[in-house]
């Protein structure tokens, strides 16, 4: 039964100042988290935990949700809840959760 939703992907990544020598403690960098949905662009966040990261992606994709609905701007085709669209099984810390999305409603709330 196809479910209408799509695969957030949530990548560990280090957040420092690129110009810095090589030889600095990794303490020095703060390790965050990028949540993202590849066929949605505006659709991506970034913080300190996975979970946040998560639930903060989710949030805003409702509301990327509800500006394409009130712009009558279709979202993209959803993604098949059985596979993610990616295998980043070789990046350390590598989260994939689904999200499902309601249709658009026709009234205004």
């Amino acid at each position: 039964m196809p479910q209408n939703g799509y695969w957030i992907e949530c990548i560990p990544v280090t957040v420092g100042d690129s110009d810095q020598k090589s030889d600095q403690k990794a303490d020095d960098k703060c390790r965050m988290y990028r949540a993202v949905i590849a066929s949605i662009p505006e659709a991506n966040v970034l913080a300190l935990s996975p979970d946040s990261a998560i639930q903060q992606l989710r949030d805003k994709l409702a509301s990327v949700r509800h500006e394409y609905c009130r712009t009558g701007k279709n979202l993209p085709a959803h993604d098949n809840p059985v596979k993610p669209p990616r295998n980043l099984k070789s990046t350390q810390g590598w989260i994939s959760s689904y999200v499902k999305m309601a249709d658009c409603c026709n009234h205004q709330t």
